[in-house]
């Protein structure tokens, strides 16, 4: 391969730019930066990343074609083979395997509420609060000394009125 000294430079911004698009949900935006719709990259990084990329999104048959070619350009690549046999897997099982987890997941949710909702019938009811100071008994009151009478010399102890 004849590669210039910038190419690996170009590789790499355009591998940069691709997955800076694809954390802001532009998929089909970085797809296209890295290989048009029918045709994939020639440098394997690019093969890789666009393969990936493809898988994230969903389209599984596509993304079968892009692994396998990069399988073939690279046979012992490891990722390639997983990422196959489970394309593989997942293409071939039923459609309505395809909802299981969105079943369990539902289900949970499901358990989590009825479980809190009983957890709310047997939980004991709240105490009462402690009345207001006005109304609470005297006991609870700090015992003091009863107030001392003023005798004031010449007066007489009985009081007005009695």
């Amino acid at each position: 391969m004849n590669e210039s000294p910038q190419a690996p430079i170009l590789t790499s911004l355009r591998l940069l730019k691709a997955m800076n698009l694809a954390r802001r949900g532009k998929m089909r935006a970085a797809q296209a930066l890295l290989g048009a719709e029918g045709s994939a990259p020639e440098n394997l990084v690019e093969l890789h990343a666009l393969a990936a990329l493809v898988t994230s999104e969903g389209d599984y048959p596509r993304a079968l074609r892009l692994w396998r070619r990069l399988l073939d350009r690279e046979p012992r690549h490891a990722e390639a083979k997983r990422m196959i046999a489970s394309i593989e897997l997942w293409l071939s099982r039923p459609p309505w395997v395809r909802y299981v987890p969105a079943g369990a997941v539902a289900l949970l949710v499901v358990i989590v509420v009825v479980v809190a909702a009983l957890s709310a019938d047997n939980s004991p009811p709240p105490s009462p609060s402690p009345p207001p100071a006005s109304l609470s008994p005297a006991a609870s009151r700090p015992v003091s000394a009863p107030p001392r009478p003023i005798t004031v010399p010449g007066v007489s102890k009985r009081r007005p009125g009695s």
